[in-house]
């Protein structure tokens, strides 16, 4: 009896210490690993032994006070200074470290060899208030092509609870997830603002709105041309107005020169202002698919006569500059001008618009073209636009019109954007077979009447500054011209 007892307490006793030296491994290994936490965790247990739980309750409780206030009164130095911080280090740990066997073995991506199973390795998080960016090495013997396999991103996303999931290529062995935890295009996004001056646009990155990572959605003036495709009410039409805003300062200074093409008669009326004479056919324009057709033949003859400039010039790259501004050529609805009017003035627009989208560009004249129904039949010339949008569309198929092949493949999901978020839209992102997601900002009309007066206003300063330097400096009022100031 006495052998059996004392051998069933060694037993226990072995069994205790098996356990504790496991704790005592398992901790060391987290303190190794988690660093921060492990500092955090001995500070505190120090500060109780040597100051007491009142003090260090006392202090932590000014503390919170203090960020609370911080907070409130600057949440931007907040967000910059704690929050980005706070958030990064939460959702590491019980997001990602917390469930990251369990999601990836799940998954089925693993790599297994021989008796041992390889997980890709948590090498950083980046949190913001709407997305968690993670890099992610792959083990050897895994693709990044497992990833992109929409059932796999589904369900990794799933897995982690993520809205949305973003996979990219960074480094060989290195990919880039990035989860959505909450839509910052839910809200309505405001009209681009207008500059201060020319100095702050940039040609190659001009704002129109806001893509689902939060930063400015920008398009390029300078690259080439432009499509927006979008059904009834989708908000095609911020595009334009956003880019016109954008560049606000470069009309007034003559470095761009706005072209309309309004063919619905409505869209573009309300800034006629901001158009010089004979550079807008739409309202009350007679025979419009005939003016159409003249204005566009117009601008053939002047990109031919500057790209024939720029040849004897040896200029090869094109840039807004006095006396050779920026032709921007604004056309609302794309439509009729390639299929509806009669099929005469057809043929002679489309060669017009094919002659300015494949030799306009080096000459600085830029089409932003619109168009409600991107079908093959209808939007022959896609493939000539460089950059292409699409907003709501009715179907997949429409999509895919609007964009490129297996466009829906790669994540744009048009016929799944609700007519209650008008503007969102999704691009191709550039040398990368996934879609950029944005929302372009809400133009009102009285956005537009802020553009027109700004320009009208503006143009009367920079006029009257012009009219000083030819008169030789010569003192010379608004008064004196018969204008206000």
């Amino acid at each position: 009896m006495l052998n059996f007892l004392f051998s069933a307490v060694g037993k226990f006793l072995w069994w205790i210490a098996r356990q504790i030296a496991r704790l005592i491994a398992w901790l060391t290994v987290q303190a190794v690993l988690h660093p921060r936490t492990t500092a955090t965790a001995a500070t505190v247990t120090g500060s109780v032994a040597w100051l007491g739980w009142q003090l260090v309750v006392s202090t932590a409780g000014l503390a919170l006070v203090a960020l609370s206030t911080w907070k409130a009164a600057h949440p931007r130095s907040f967000e910059q200074g704690v929050g980005t911080w706070a958030r990064t280090w939460w959702h590491k740990w019980w997001i990602y470290r917390r469930q990251w066997h369990t999601a990836f073995t799940r998954c089925d991506l693993t790599v297994q060899a021989g008796s041992e199973v390889f997980i890709p390795k948590l090498k950083g998080v980046r949190s913001t208030p709407w997305w968690d960016h993670l890099m992610v090495e792959l083990p050897v013997g895994q693709s990044p092509k497992r990833y992109e396999h929409d059932e796999t991103a589904d369900a990794l996303r799933l897995a982690f609870k993520g809205e949305r999931i973003v996979i990219k290529r960074r480094e060989p062995r290195l990919v880039e997830l990035a989860f959505m935890r909450r839509d910052p295009l839910l809200s309505i996004v405001p009209a681009t603002a207008i500059p201060a001056s020319v100095a702050d646009i940039d040609w190659r990155r001009v704002p129109v709105g806001l893509n689902e990572f939060g930063q400015p959605y920008t398009v390029s003036l300078l690259g080439g041309h432009t499509a927006c495709a979008g059904s009834t009410n989708g908000g095609k039409s911020g595009l334009g107005w956003n880019i016109l805003r954008a560049i606000a300062p470069a009309i007034v200074a003559g470095l761009v020169r706005p072209i309309g093409i309004d063919p619905k008669l409505k869209e573009l009326s309300q800034g006629l202002p901001l158009f010089a004479q004979g550079d807008y056919v739409g309202l009350n324009t007679p025979d419009l698919p005939e003016a159409t057709l003249a204005l566009l033949e117009r601008l053939v003859a002047e990109m031919n006569e500057a790209n024939e400039r720029d040849g004897a010039a040896g200029e090869r790259d094109f840039v807004p500059r006095k006396g050779r501004p920026l032709t921007l050529i604004i056309i609302d609805e794309l439509a009729p001008l390639l299929k509806y009017w009669p099929r005469r003035i057809r043929d002679k627009i489309d060669d017009a618009l094919g002659l300015l989208l494949t030799q306009g560009r080096a000459a600085g004249f830029i089409i932003i073209g619109a168009v409600q129904e991107p079908t093959k039949d209808v939007f022959s010339i896609r493939d000539l636009f460089t950059r292409r949008l699409a907003l709501r569309l009715p179907t997949e198929s429409h999509t895919e019109a609007a964009l490129i092949e297996k466009a829906v493949d790669f994540g744009a999901a048009c016929h799944e954007i609700p007519e209650s978020l008008p503007g969102v839209l999704y691009s191709l992102q550039d040398g990368a077979k996934s879609t950029v997601r944005a929302r372009l900002g809400y133009v009102t009309a009285e956005d537009i009447d802020e553009l027109v007066a700004y320009v009208e206003e503006a143009g009367k300063v920079v006029e009257l500054d012009w009219i000083r330097e030819e008169l030789g400096g010569i003192d010379i009022t608004a008064e004196d011209l018969g204008v206000s100031a």
